[in-house]
């Protein structure tokens, strides 16, 4: 028996505690042998003395085994066929989910190269899946023929556990398991066993394309952290479920295969196994850039339907999504066109100058003549933000509009700028950036710091944090081409800036500009009165991005430095904050903000109000399309993480972005 005794003592001390009982099982043709320890060094004399007939592969109980086992009559040393081994009663808690990828190949074979590529490959897109979940990294390791992630838990062995871990494990099935590679549901009982990494993994001949190979651990996360059992449950409901027959067109009468045809969607192909049928589309149904293998329709022998993108800035899309994109009162519901529509994709797109005359002047209209420019006019297009509030409040932020944002020096305002930037970019939209205050190579150190967001590192400087050169090479590859900042040498002459503008838009098709800030723009070529200065800007980007199918967002700082800053101090005049479409407020919350916002907000007076638990609240103080600024709460609550900057939608979000793609394992 070959054994790699380093890698051996590294896997049990990673997966055991210190004094914590393991089982070690042997499996050989003639047998099992079997034997309890509570450290490395008699496990490991114990392993190397043991003599085997013929094939064998070793294996540990992976979870938390109940103290007294450590009396029976193998502890401390093998015994062949001993009776009993470690049963499920034997188990005291979960310790890992244990997600076990084996390649779909004939029984009694090891895998092939080829085949192991598989299982590494869907190894990622699960790691990619559970981050979006907001999982802690796993340990990641080769069996030998397959892959395995561990990820660290701390579950009692209780039925409605092993239920859920069941569920959980049957959803990755459902969602991740092809004809080439198959996701373990049996790894759910409490006493299952996993492969000692170290040890040889020996099935079949040892062959040159089907060769024995050692299983090792080939990635462990820098702190091994617990995931929380509500990250499991998160998991369990994308476990397609029947759809209510009371849905309109729903039940017996709906037929998935018809709906395909009926709606031209394109299938590369159809594949069923263990009564799952999934139809491999040649595109994400929301992203075009998606391609096949990349997203499928996914039903079950039941009828229940699942939606996948595997991608994450398409991970929260489900199923009802497809159905009301192409049937908007299929549930009763109002309909809202989440597909990002990216300039760049559209094949007739067309740049209108930035200041071309409008030649054709139509005066006044008569009503046929307005509904015949409705009819003509295309669908209201909005863009993602990534942030909750604006894109549930709001939809979004609407092709065409013009948005200022605004707050106190120090509040929050850039961190929460560039977050809307990593956010687009994130969901398909190129944007362009100009800041006044930043040089092009600090825009970007800034940009990359929160894409990175838990793959930062700390500096020797205490509280300081940077991003880790392969991360780094990772975020450029991925960013390329999806976001530019403006050179500040080139100056800051407002035509300057404007003839830039639209000349990235008409190279790359940009989505969004982002001008941060006004006040470092040279307007004095627009003007001799400063706030006629900024009324003819907010004319001119205002008619740019109606012609252009763009949005534009500018910050400015108000006007005087009141305690809490209200909507009638952005700007210098109402004037501009009547032509803009969206105003934005960033508000710090911290003790001065605590003690004004008592008599400034209908929710002031409340102290348990969960805005005062937040760092930072967003406020919709205008919004043109949607009037959630009226609404009795227009108020977003963020949370501002200091070590990679983010503005969090909640405490504990842990958004990941594509470039992960280029950071696997494998």
């Amino acid at each position: 028996m070959i054994i790699d005794e380093k890698e051996v003592v590294k896997a049990i001390g990673l997966l055991k505690e210190d004094g914590e009982i393991f089982e070690i099982r042997v499996l050989e043709n003639k047998g099992t042998y079997s034997a309890y320890f509570n450290d490395i060094e008699t496990a490991l004399r114990q392993l190397k003395t043991l003599n085997v007939e013929g094939k064998s592969n070793v294996y540990i109980c992976l979870q938390k085994i109940k103290n007294a086992c450590y009396s029976r009559a193998q502890k401390d040393k093998f015994i062949k066929n001993a009776t009993p081994t470690t049963g499920d009663t034997d188990i005291e808690g979960y310790n890992w989910l244990f997600i076990d990828l084996d390649p779909v190949r004939p029984s009694g074979t090891s895998s092939s190269e080829k085949e192991l590529n598989y299982a590494k490959q869907k190894a990622n897109a699960i790691i990619l899946y559970l981050r979006n979940k907001k999982f802690r990294e796993p340990i990641v390791a080769i069996s030998g023929n397959g892959v395995h992630l561990l990820y660290k838990i701390e579950l009692k062995n209780e039925k409605t556990r092993i239920d859920l871990i069941k569920k959980f494990l049957e959803t990755l099935h459902i969602l991740f398991s092809d004809e080439k590679v198959d996701i373990d549901m049996k790894n759910y009982n409490p006493a299952r066993i996993c492969k000692l990494y170290g040890t040889m993994a020996e099935k079949g001949s040892n062959t040159k394309d089907r060769p024995y190979r050692e299983s090792k651990i080939v990635k462990v996360p820098q702190n091994i952290e617990s995931n929380d059992i509500e990250l499991i449950k998160e998991v369990v409901k994308d476990l397609p479920v029947p759809e209510k027959k009371d849905y309109k067109n729903y039940g017996e009468n709906f037929n998935l295969e018809n709906f395909i045809q009926k709606n031209r969607i394109q299938v590369k192909k159809v594949v069923k196994a263990n009564g799952v049928t999934r139809y491999i589309l040649e595109q994400c149904l929301f992203n075009p850039e998606h391609k096949a293998p990349d997203s499928a329709i996914i039903q079950l022998d039941n009828g229940a339907i699942a939606y996948k993108c595997f991608h994450n800035s398409c991970n929260y899309h489900k199923w009802q999504d497809v159905r009301l994109m192409y049937e908007p009162d299929a549930y009763n519901k109002q309909y809202v066109d989440y597909t990002a529509k990216p300039n760049y994709s559209k094949q007739d797109y067309k740049v209108v100058g930035m200041f071309e005359e409008n030649k054709e002047k139509k005066g006044f209209l008569t009503v046929s003549q307005i509904n015949e420019k409705r009819k003509n006019k295309p669908q209201k297009e909005y863009i993602t933000t990534g942030f909750t509030g604006i894109d549930t409040k709001m939809i979004g932020l609407i092709k065409g509009g013009v948005s200022v944002i605004s707050g106190k020096s120090g509040g929050g305002k850039s961190s929460f700028v560039s977050n809307l930037l990593i956010n687009m970019i994130g969901n398909g939209y190129k944007v362009a950036l100009y800041s006044g205050e930043l040089d092009p190579e600090l825009s970007q150190d800034w940009i990359n710091l929160q894409l990175a967001g838990d793959f930062v590192k700390e500096t020797n400087n205490v509280g300081f944090y940077e991003v880790p050169c392969r991360v780094k090479e990772a975020i450029d590859k991925w960013a390329e081409n999806r976001y530019f900042v403006y050179e500040n040498e080139d100056g800051h002459s407002i035509k300057n800036i404007m003839e830039q503008i639209e000349n990235i838009v008409k190279k790359h098709k940009t989505d969004v500009i982002i001008l941060d800030n006004l006040m470092t723009l040279d307007t004095t070529d627009l003007s001799e009165d400063q706030y006629r200065q900024q009324s003819i800007f907010v004319d001119i980007i205002r008619t740019f991005a109606k012609r252009n199918n763009i949005h534009i967002i500018f910050v400015a700082h108000p006007k005087k430095n009141s305690e809490i800053i209200r909507v009638d101090d952005i700007l210098g005049s109402s004037e501009i904050r009547n032509k803009v479409d969206n105003a934005f407020i960033v508000h710090l919350v911290n003790d001065n903000f605590k003690k004004f916002a008592i008599n400034t907000f209908d929710w002031g007076k409340d102290k348990e109000n969960e805005l005062y638990k937040c760092t930072n609240i967003l406020e919709i103080a205008k919004d043109r399309y949607t009037g959630a600024h009226a609404k009795s709460m227009p108020y977003i609550p963020l949370y501002f993480d200091g070590k990679c900057k983010r503005m969090k939608n909640t405490e504990y979000e842990n958004k990941h972005y594509e470039w992960e793609e280029d950071y696997m394992p494998f």
